[in-house]
């Protein structure tokens, strides 16, 4: 059941952020395939598991224990990493999406990916709106895409030298961050699941 959960996290991140990981890098990109991966590798450990138990066989009760014990071991050490690590990837990304700006109007592709961000989630630039200051196209327009403008678009003023009026002011990194921790009790809870599984199933082999 985990495994299937997984999988179909993986899968509707992909179709829910698609334009997002354009604008983030290439190593984002990655995460949900990893996550669809991950789904996938947890039931064949599961398929193999309930063949030993239903064939009683020792050796193979012994190697769905280790490897049980091993996926634990990963999940644990992985998970410390990536939270001892989260402030220098948060820096890191907001690096990643300056520059992905810089391109806008020059590469067709992350113009529409960036365009397609910035009206998803409601937001504008890297960090804030000013980020587009530091950016070619604006320093040239001295004004921010019409995709940083909230609804209704008409009342929107997109001119920096000017108030900016209408615009979300709030830049995209924090937003995508913010909507992955909304989100991100599914993965505890996954994890969660997981290991008192694992934990269980060793207890009852032994």
């Amino acid at each position: 059941i985990s495994g299937v959960v997984l999988m179909c996290i993986g899968v509707s991140i992909q179709v829910k952020l698609r334009d997002t990981f354009v604008v983030l890098n290439e190593a984002a990109s990655e995460v949900p395939a990893i996550i669809t991966v991950v789904g996938t590798l947890i039931i064949i450990i599961a398929s193999f598991g309930a063949i030993a138990l239903l064939k009683c066989n020792p050796k193979m009760i012994k190697v769905f224990t280790g490897i049980l014990l091993a996926h634990l071991s990963a999940g644990i050490v992985v998970g410390a990493v990536a939270y001892a690590y989260r402030e220098k990837l948060h820096q890191t990304l907001l690096k990643d999406v300056l520059k992905t700006l810089d391109k806008y109007s020059e590469e067709l592709q992350i113009t529409k990916a960036v365009d397609s961000l910035q009206r998803q989630f409601q937001c504008c630039g890297a960090e804030n709106y000013t980020d587009w200051l530091n950016t070619t196209f604006g320093a040239l327009s001295s004004s921010v895409p019409r995709s940083c403008c909230k609804v209704p678009v008409e009342s929107c003023v997109t001119d920096l030298n000017k108030y900016p009026v209408g615009i979300n002011q709030q830049g995209c990194v924090l937003k995508v961050k913010n909507w992955f921790e909304e989100h991100i009790f599914v993965f505890g809870g996954v994890g969660i699941f997981l290991g008192l599984t694992q934990v269980s199933i060793k207890y009852s082999v032994n």
